[in-house]
């Protein structure tokens, strides 16, 4: 064994120089700039997360001013660090401004740097106040804290404040390969980038946990090896996962999630897991934010070929499903079950996208021919037509009627001549908008039983009987605001308006929409300029005409052929009695305690909330 002790890597490669500082290029240039212009100032902050190079920078930067190389002795009596944590009484402030009067003894400058300086007490912030704004020529004081927040506005506004910013997993990454170069480490990419990210930008952190590896597995740092010792979930479970559920394989995504908590991990921590995974994907869909995603080479193209397969849809829906699961995972009562419910709706999302709204057993092809070739081989004019009985309609609405009960139906014509009954093996009932046709029994096939129709979109049994069958090609319905023209300019007369007015409430009657109808007709609107004014009574018509604003606007531009019209809506003004029919238990307890203002300290005493 070495007779040197084994010191740990983030002593032993601290860095002495400013080129070794790891990503904190633009405050390590800030600082050797006023060091070169000779603009030192009295106090500095450096505040930051844990283990980003503020102490070691304010280091470097004490033997810089005062001209000292990384070894030189002569900086014990030049630079002091105090802990704050353990010093943070007023007699150990006083002891420091008792010692700063006195001018350094080699050097130009005495420098204090003050680690973790936000555990001062409030005493010994207000005794360090005054040394701190005018110390002496000699006197550089160099604060360190993580929690900014928590020191002083005075104390703030007498230093130079560095914000130091976490180290990004790329500089992280180098600066491991670095280390484990001269270490003599065998390490792979992959494992370092997870390092990196478990240390969550702390790179004396990742000092640490590469030590730890390193300690068990010797000098060869694996992926795998890794991944197992940090208890990391590799990439390789989510991209299983997500691929599981692209294809809706739910039995196998629940397998894959039960070997998940088999090997001790949280459940939470698979969401979130997976959640920063879709995110990457999504990154991945553009060229512009790639650059966002922080991975190897290798894992950037299996990124890259699982989002051309998983699109927008999928993505969006499922990055929501595990934002969800992750808001109610605290409190949920059955976590797991909560889990393999998001991992179901997510391995759903596919299905979902392919279910269109036409989705549903129709009737088949072959029974539907053009409407055209209907016409050429009938022998009879469409008036003629008879209409279908109506045992024929309850078996087309009942698919479950076995083909050998289906009725044989005798179809009397309109003209007194009777067709003969359809033999089921050659004759075929055509169906159409316009009526029901017999076609040549010699060279039509049998009709295929219907298996189920949409009812939507399709009515089996016209009023007049005959039988209607959905068209090959779907009727688009319009978009109602497409039918609004913009050159539309009539000028809009009151009378017209009342009229038009009265047209909608007549359509919303018809609808049985009661409660709008009696809303829309408590007075006739006004007209002001292109502005239709309508005032309600209380805040619950004023919410039914809001929702309602749309639709009126649509039928009033139609109507009146002009396409700037406005709706505003007015309410009148109500008394007291009638405002208080419509407050809610809020809006009345404030009534109460602008009467009387203490029952609010009544409640408040007594820790009772509204409900």
């Amino acid at each position: 064994m070495s007779d040197q002790p084994y010191l740990v890597s983030a002593r032993k490669y601290r860095p002495q120089a400013w080129d070794a500082v790891v990503g904190q290029s633009g405050i390590t240039q800030t600082l050797q700039q006023s060091i070169a212009s000779n603009q030192i100032a009295q106090a500095y902050l450096f505040c930051g997360p844990r283990g980003v190079g503020k102490t070691t920078s304010a280091r470097i930067f004490a033997r810089a001013i005062n001209g000292f190389d990384a070894q030189d002795e002569a900086m014990a009596f030049n630079v002091f660090e105090l802990d704050a944590a353990s010093n943070n009484k007023v007699e150990d402030i006083r002891s420091i401004v008792d010692q700063v009067r006195i001018p350094p003894q080699q050097g130009k400058y005495k420098v204090y740097i003050i680690d973790e300086v936000h555990m001062l007490s409030q005493a010994a912030f207000n005794a360090f106040l005054k040394t701190l704004e005018e110390p002496p020529a000699h006197a550089v004081f160099i604060l360190a804290t993580t929690e900014k927040h928590k020191i002083l506005p005075t104390i703030l506004s007498r230093c130079q404040i560095f914000d130091f910013h976490r180290i990004a997993v790329p500089d992280a990454v180098k600066h491991l390969q670095h280390i484990a170069a001269k270490e003599g480490v065998d390490a792979e990419e992959e494992a370092l980038h997870v390092i990196a990210q478990k240390a969550d930008g702390a790179l004396r952190d990742a000092l640490s946990m590469f030590d730890q590896l390193v300690a068990f597995s010797g000098k060869k740092l694996t992926y795998q090896g890794v991944t197992e010792q940090l208890h990391v979930l590799d990439h390789d479970t989510y991209f299983a996962v997500t691929d599981q559920a692209l294809s809706s394989d739910i039995p196998g995504a629940m397998l894959l999630f039960n070997d998940v908590m088999a090997k001790g991990f949280d459940a939470h921590h698979f969401i979130t897991g997976w959640a920063n995974h879709l995110r990457n994907l999504m990154v991945c869909r553009d060229e512009q934010t790639l650059k966002l995603l922080e991975a190897t080479d290798d894992v950037k193209d299996k990124f890259r070929n699982q989002a051309l397969r998983a699109d927008l849809f999928f993505l969006v829906g499922g990055l929501e499903a595990l934002n969800k699961a992750d808001v109610e995972y605290r409190g949920s009562q059955h976590q797991r079950l909560l889990v393999e419910l998001t991992l179901m709706q997510i391995c759903s999302h596919e299905v979902l996208k392919k279910k269109s709204l036409d989705a549903g057993l129709m009737v088949p092809q072959a029974a539907t021919p053009a409407a055209s070739q209907i016409a050429a081989k009938s022998e009879l004019p469409a008036k003629s037509m008879p209409s279908a009985p109506s045992d024929l309609s309850a078996e087309l609405d009942n698919p479950a009627t076995p083909e050998t009960e289906k009725p044989i139906v005798s179809v009397p014509m309109s003209h007194g001549v009777e067709v003969p009954k359809p033999d089921p093996t050659n004759d075929k009932l055509k169906a159409s908008q316009g009526g029901t046709k017999v076609s040549d029994s010699s060279k039509s096939p049998h009709v295929p039983r219907a298996a189920g129709l949409r009812r939507a979109k399709q009515q089996v049994v016209a009023n007049t009987g005959s039988i209607k069958v959905k068209n090959d090609v779907a009727k688009v319905i319009p978009n109602p605001r497409d039918l609004i023209d913009p050159t539309w300019n009539n000028e809009v007369t009151p009378e017209a308006l009342n009229q038009a007015w009265k047209g909608f409430v007549e359509k919303l009657r018809d609808e049985d929409r009661l409660a709008l109808t009696a809303t829309m007709s408590l007075e006739a609107p006004r007209l002001q300029g292109h502005q239709v004014v309508y005032t309600v009574n209380n805040p619950l018509q004023r919410e039914q005409m809001d929702g309602l604003k749309s639709d009126v606007l649509i039928y009033l531009k139609t109507s009146l052929k002009n396409a700037g019209l406005e709706l505003r809506l007015e309410m009148k003004e109500q008394t007291l009695q009638e405002r208080k029919a419509f407050l809610s238990d809020k809006d009345r307890y404030e009534l109460m305690v602008a009467k009387n203002p203490s029952l609010d300290k009544l409640r408040k005493a007594l820790d009772l909330d509204l409900g």
